[in-house]
């Protein structure tokens, strides 16, 4: 993924998921300067500082009523 996709995602009225190393996150921030993002993994909750090429973007997803 790059920056400007994350940014995206992030600032999205839509879920779109995005998962690192297999897990699914949420994008708290972007940094373009340093290509990096602060994420939070969904099911622990705990955030990590990664770099924005290693987040692969999974789709829309429905939310559920």
């Amino acid at each position: 993924m790059d920056a400007s996709r994350a940014e995206q995602i992030m600032k999205s009225a839509d879920i779109i998921g995005v998962m690192y190393r297999n897990n699914y996150v949420w994008i708290e921030d972007v940094d373009k300067g340093r290509n990096t993002a602060h994420v939070t993994y969904l099911e622990e909750h705990n955030t990590i500082h990664v770099g924005i090429d290693q987040l692969e973007e999974t789709g829309p997803i429905k939310q559920l009523h």
